[in-house]
């Protein structure tokens, strides 16, 4: 028979200090995990706060906005731009037509009629970007009559120069004595007159007369059009590829500016090579803007890259805005070697010949009322009124993002009547005189409501934001190694002191 033996427990002693020993293990562990931790975490976070200082996220956007990637606010804000742009038009009046024509009066007296508004509609299509940061589009712009905004009826008469007849008299004006009877004898027979009674739609859109009908049948490529309403000349074909810095290489001086205008650096329809590369049309300006920058304008409506300086600091649709203004002396003449726009004869100063880019119409613009122009000019005509408030131009922009929060900009059309000896008495009234015809206001009336939210939070709370983040990083990571610190010390001063306490114990053991 087999006898079964329990076996006998494990000696008390050894198991009290084996697990003594497991304790110690367990506990030596954690307190160099408890002791790590921390100090691995501040670490971090004060790497983390460096990183941040050096690459702030606000430089991080600002530079994103550069690439202009397709589905970000920039390039979908700048692709379809807000309906915020109002086109408001003046025009001339003659009110004292029969006087002047049958001599009574020497000058023509006009009155201002306006303002006929429209929204001026931008869109931007067939984006291409180029290998060398630059981005190719076609910009199209046109005019949207606003019916609830105006108060105008565009059936109401106006009086107005002729444009057509007018206009043919001062291209012949140094031709031959018979080519000039025989436009006199053609005026009789089609009886065009000089003044002409129209509505305010037909001026603006379907402006017509027998003579330019005459002229488009005989000589098409010198009169290229039969209609001469005033916004169909600026908008028919207001459609162009442009080319624009963008990118990172190119830097933040040079985001949206021109680098080309329908393929070429210089200005279209012009003989003289004046260049627009680095202009902008003024639908969003560079990054970290200056108030010791000229801004270049170009718009195809004025026929020529223009400068604006900065005038003033102000505050504005809720942001600080610099402000800048195109200069008084914008239209004045220039060297006599370079100013492709003095005109044969030369205009006074305040007046420039942009017939090249209207189908060689004698064509001048100005400011309004013929502001900052010479004193010959206010001569011309009775009953303009210049202001600076009324009729000078400006632009306020945001200058971090370079956002244009509110612009007015303001552009007279003009008729240059050159010497019309040898026409008929009639049209020899109006020579050596300068008519206006109309003025335009492009007015920027402020910025939708996401793009302010947007601004505001880039420029206002995204550098408060990431300063309180990094000292935040900065303090985190510095308690945490205090605290690791203090660990270390404690944890070294309770080994110091165990180990003492055990000397202790083994000499008393001893004895």
């Amino acid at each position: 028979m087999i006898k079964m033996v329990k076996s006998s427990p494990e000696n008390p002693l050894l198991q009290s200090k084996v697990e003594r020993s497991q304790s110690h293990t367990k506990k030596t562990t954690e307190g160099k995990c408890g002791l790590w931790k921390p100090l691995v975490f501040g670490i971090s976070a004060s790497l983390l706060g460096l990183l941040l200082t050096i690459w702030t996220p606000f430089h991080i956007l600002m530079n994103e906005r550069l690439r202009m990637r397709p589905g970000l606010p920039p390039y979908e804000w700048w692709k379809t731009p807000p309906d915020k742009v109002l086109l408001r038009v003046y025009v001339f009046n003659i009110t004292n037509s029969e006087a002047f024509l049958n001599g009574t009066d020497k000058k023509l007296n006009v009155e201002e009629v306006g303002p006929i508004i429209f929204l001026e509609k931008v869109t931007h299509s067939d984006v291409i970007v180029n290998d060398n940061d630059t981005m190719t589009y076609s910009a199209k712009r046109s005019a949207i009559y606003l019916p609830m905004m105006n108060h105008i009826d565009l059936n109401q008469t106006l009086i107005v120069p002729n444009i057509a007849v007018l206009g043919i008299a001062s291209y012949l004006w140094d031709w031959n004595f018979v080519t000039k009877m025989g436009f006199n004898y053609l005026l009789r027979k089609i009886e065009s007159q000089p003044i002409v009674k129209t509505t305010i739609y037909n001026f603006l859109w379907n402006f017509t007369d027998p003579v330019i009908d005459l002229g488009h049948s005989f000589f098409p490529v010198m009169v290229p059009t039969t209609n001469l309403g005033i916004l169909t000349i600026v908008y028919e074909h207001f459609e162009h590829t442009v080319t624009s810095y963008m990118g990172t290489n190119n830097g933040h001086s040079r985001y949206f500016l021109i680098d080309k205008f329908d393929g070429s650096e210089y200005l279209p329809h012009h003989d003289c090579k004046e260049k627009l590369v680095n202009s902008t049309e003024g639908v969003t300006y560079h990054q970290f803007l200056t108030k010791n920058e000229t801004i270049l304008y170009w718009r195809k409506t004025q026929c020529k890259v223009i400068e604006l300086d900065f005038e003033r600091e102000l505050f504005t649709n809720g942001f600080n805005a610099y402000r800048f203004t195109l200069r008084n002396e914008t239209f004045h003449r220039q060297d006599s070697y370079s100013d492709c726009f003095k005109g044969n004869p030369p205009l006074p100063n305040g007046l420039i010949d942009v017939s090249k880019c209207y189908f060689d119409l004698p064509i001048s613009i100005s400011f309004p009322h013929f502001l900052n122009a010479d004193p010959i000019a206010k001569t011309y005509v009775n009953g303009l009124k210049p202001s600076n408030e009324k009729h000078g131009s400006f632009v306020d922009i945001e200058p971090v993002t370079g956002v244009p929060l509110e612009s007015r900009a303001r552009l007279q059309s003009n008729l240059i009547l050159k010497d019309f000896s040898g026409l008929s008495e009639t049209l020899e009234r109006f020579s050596d005189i300068t008519v206006p015809l109309f003025w335009l206001e492009y007015n920027q009336v402020g910025i939708p409501t996401y793009m302010s939210n947007l601004i505001f939070f880039l420029i206002k709370i995204l550098p408060s934001l990431q300063i309180i983040v990094v000292v935040v990083l900065f303090c985190t990571g510095l308690a945490l190694a205090i605290y690791a610190a203090y660990k270390f010390i404690t944890r070294r001063k309770q080994k110091n002191l165990q180990h003492k306490i055990m000397r202790l114990k083994g000499h008393i053991f001893c004895n």
